[in-house]
Order: structure tokens, then sequence, then C-alpha cells
């Protein structure tokens, strides 16, 4: 995908949310943390506002992952009263939606690629009965717990992405792990 596509995708998106042009935060250290859930796999946040999108894992009560949806999807709008949100169509569609299939790794696993960022694959799996997605951060495969998404302020209509960051945790040594990617 072409940076100029980025960025239109980025501008249809954020025509969508209330206040997306507001005050620009400096840093991932300034946004709220999502209270935790027992399914929560990742959450998004970018820099124009605090509103974050998460996805959480669903799950059966036999705690298989749902094969028509594995994951859920939705806004917690921290910039109007910290309600939960659906995504619009166009939200859906261009950038926080996701495609997915089912993995080789095992019969309770899928790979979902996000619609905005298909060339990064995530793997939806439960280990030992926790939700996780793994996927590459800094060449290790890590457990994915937050993207931080920061745009160039004042960058007119159609916001620039700077850069993206990957916040995990390594599965196995159990420390964190980070990347930070130029667009």
């Amino acid at each position: 995908m072409t940076t100029k596509k980025i960025h239109t995708l980025l501008f249809l998106f954020l025509l969508e949310l209330p206040g997306a042009f507001g005050p620009v935060l400096a840093s991932a250290n300034e946004f709220p943390v999502p209270p935790s859930a027992p399914n929560r796999l990742f959450y998004i946040q970018r820099s124009n506002d605090i509103n974050t999108v998460i996805y959480e894992a669903n799950v059966t009560a036999g705690r298989r992952l749902d094969a028509n949806e594995p994951v859920n999807v939705y806004w917690i709008r921290y910039a109007e009263r910290g309600q939960r949100e659906s995504l619009s169509l166009i939200q859906w569609k261009l950038a926080y939606g996701y495609k997915h299939k089912a993995s080789t790794c095992n019969d309770n696993c899928f790979e979902i690629q996000l619609n905005a960022f298909k060339k990064r694959t995530i793997w939806v799996d439960v280990q030992q009965g926790k939700p996780l997605a793994l996927t590459l951060i800094n060449g290790r495969k890590a457990c994915l717990q937050k993207v931080f998404v920061q745009l160039e302020p004042g960058s007119g209509l159609i916001p620039k992405v700077l850069y993206v960051e990957l916040f995990g945790i390594d599965p196995v040594a159990g420390i964190p792990v980070y990347e930070r990617m130029l667009v």
C-alpha cells in the first residue's frame, strides 16, 4: 500500500471521529490504559485524541475462538464519556477491521490481518485458557499489547503518519519487546 493510500485511508476514518482534530498529545505514555479484561488481546491509540480501539478475543464457553468472528473490535470513547461504541463501517473496512483465516499452528488459532496494516500477521490463539495475540515485534515473537500511531501535528486534512509503535511481551522470557516503524 502506498503512503498516499495510507494517508487517504487515515483521513477517511478520522472524519468519522468526534473531536478527531483536537489537541495532539505528545507520546503514548500520556494516554489512558484501558481497564484489563480477561479476553483482551491488544489496543490501538493515535496521537490525535485519547479514544482507543480495543481488540478482544471472541471466546465460546468451551474457551474456543469463534470461527466466524474470532475477535471483537470496538471503541472506548475516552474523549467523550468513556463509553463503549461500535466501529463505523468505514472505520472497519479501511482501518481497524480485519480479515482472518484458520492457522496451521493448531485448530483453535487464527491468522488476523488488520485492514490498514496487512503486511504484519497477528496470530490469535488461546493458550492455557488465556487468549493471546502473537506477532513479530522487532524480529521477535511477542504477545502484542498496544499499538500507538503518531500523527504529524497540524498536517492538514490528510494527517501524515510519522511512525507506528508496537509494544508487547516476549512469551518465553517475559520481558518487554518494542518496535518503532517509520512510515
